[in-house]
């Protein structure tokens, strides 16, 4: 059973206490439907490492208003077979072919088919409005069955998770670590080990920075924005030095200091940001860069820590079309108390909350958006109160000091008014003065099958219904989802766990 009643109060429970771009979409504004898409507290030992990192940027107006997910008919067939020949370009559906005359239907799709099948795999399908063939990209493989056949209900409430998991009212990518666990597949939601910079900044309209794209023509020096990897991430105190390096000298200590790190291949320079995002050359997140330090052609850079306490390293050739590799170190021992190569569990270390139900229930939809037969698409001006899923709900992290405002901007697209919502809020998941529910919406702070990454499992609904299938968010910083949200609205008060 995937879910099951709360037939009477239960016993005391035991508890044990991780971004697709689309704009802001406006009610009532013409032509406003956004572009198509297309060290501390490490794990234990023998964790397998696998990427359960994911952008967030899936409108809530386009989650609650689209074409397929609330199109009872639409999201009907969804269910009934696989996904690859419900779309196959030439012999798939003609009904849901015509709905994907919305975009935000096709947004919809992207982000559904992210979430069931794992990387590597993917559902083609035909564009309607350009008759072109175009193509789903697996990510997270939560329910990889779904590509050739119908789904399984536990299935249905995993991918229903993940989609709420990653919607937000402005649609700003912003990276996720979503948790949780599936006895079945142990290492599904096991955590990386080590994690790497982001590449896509929500404040360059979701775009991927420059400087990760592949140089067109042959360039040489650091201040070219093209042709740099991702290294990893960092922690330090902020306003202190730090200095690291692959292979060079920190500047500073020419005379004193000792080489830090190493590299292979070519000549190869270092450029560090502020943050989890990556940079420019000559951007305010912009920390430092080198191509080689105290008369040598060594990489290394010192910096000031900045007052985010986090840093990311860039790495690239000198000459743009030959390769190498860097292995970065950190000065060890200073008081910036720097550590190098965090996990995933150490940079996304705000506990959101949990988000839990099932979306693909078509007689439990709030309204109806179609496309008709001419191709005009009906009901994308509706303003619904509360939830236009009936059974998604979710619940929020103890640690938040406005746990209701802060779900209410999180899960609905007009949180002032309280419309347009993809679930409805019921509460803490935990209560840490009375752990039984009510008052408590989850029975487990922890999941068994990925210790110590504090995910929320078996969560009830506000009928007393016990879902299984929950997905947990972690944040990097609290209010990277509401920015236009009040201070006291995203203000996480909890230590890190």
């Amino acid at each position: 059973m995937n879910s099951q009643r709360l037939a009477n109060n239960p016993g005391p429970l035991h508890f044990r206490f991780q971004a697709l771009a689309l704009g802001v979409m406006l009610l009532g504004v013409p032509g406003c439907q956004p572009e198509r898409p297309g060290e501390e507290g490490e794990l234990e030992p023998g964790t397998v490492a696998r990427e359960m990192r994911v952008a967030n940027s899936l409108t809530t107006q386009a989650l609650v208003l689209n074409t397929i997910s609330t199109n009872p008919t639409a999201n009907h067939l969804l269910t009934t077979g696989g996904l690859a020949p419900l779309f196959e370009p030439l012999t798939g559906n003609s009904y849901l072919r015509h709905q994907l005359r919305d975009t935000d239907a096709q947004s919809f799709m992207s982000y559904l088919v992210s979430c069931a099948l794992p990387a590597g795999h993917h559902v083609l399908w035909k564009d309607p409005l350009t008759l072109t063939v175009r193509r789903w990209e697996g990510k997270t493989g939560l329910c990889p069955q779904w590509k050739t056949g119908a789904p399984s209900q536990e299935c249905e409430n995993r991918v229903s998770a993940c989609l709420l998991a990653r919607n937000n009212a402005l649609g700003r990518r912003v990276e996720l670590s979503i948790r949780g666990e599936d006895a079945l597949r142990p290492t599904l939601f096991a955590l990386e080990n080590e994690t790497r910079p982001v590449e896509y900044d929500p404040d360059l309209g979701n775009g991927r920075v420059p400087s990760y794209e592949t140089c067109t023509a042959a360039q040489t020096g650091m201040n070219r924005d093209c042709g740099w990897e991702a290294d990893f991430i960092g922690r330090c105190t902020a306003g202190q030095p730090v200095r690291l390096g692959a292979g060079g000298k920190a500047p500073d200590q020419c005379a004193t200091g000792s080489a830090l790190g190493t590299w292979s291949g070519a000549r190869m320079m270092l450029r560090v940001c502020d943050g989890i995002i990556g940079c420019d050359q000559g951007s305010t997140r912009q920390l430092g860069q080198s191509e080689g330090t105290c008369a040598t052609p060594q990489a290394a850079v010192t910096f000031t820590c900045p007052a985010s306490g986090y840093f990311n390293v860039m790495s690239a050739p000198y000459d743009s079309t030959l390769t190498g590799n860097v292995n970065v170190e950190v000065e060890p021992g200073t008081p910036a108390a720097t550590h190098y190569r965090l996990s995933e569990k150490a940079v996304f270390r705000i506990r959101e909350g949990a988000y839990y139900g099932n979306i693909f229930d078509a007689g439990a939809l709030a309204t109806k958006v179609f496309v008709d037969e001419s191709g005009r698409i009906v009901g994308k001006d509706q303003v619904i109160q509360g939830s236009v899923y009936r059974k998604m709900f979710s619940c929020q992290a103890p640690e938040w000091t406005e746990a209701a405002a802060y779900a209410s901007h999180r899960v609905c697209a007009l949180p002032g008014a309280g419309a347009n919502c993809a679930a409805q809020p019921v509460g803490d998941c935990i209560d840490s003065a009375n752990r039984a529910y009510p008052a408590s919406k989850c029975r487990k702070e922890d999941g068994a099958v990925v210790w110590g990454d504090g995910d929320f499992e078996e969560c009830y609904d506000s009928t007393g219904t016990l879902w299984k299938e929950p997905i947990t968010v972690f944040l990097h910083e609290p209010c990277g989802l509401t920015p236009g949200a009040s201070s006291n609205t995203c203000t996480w008060r909890g230590g890190t766990k």
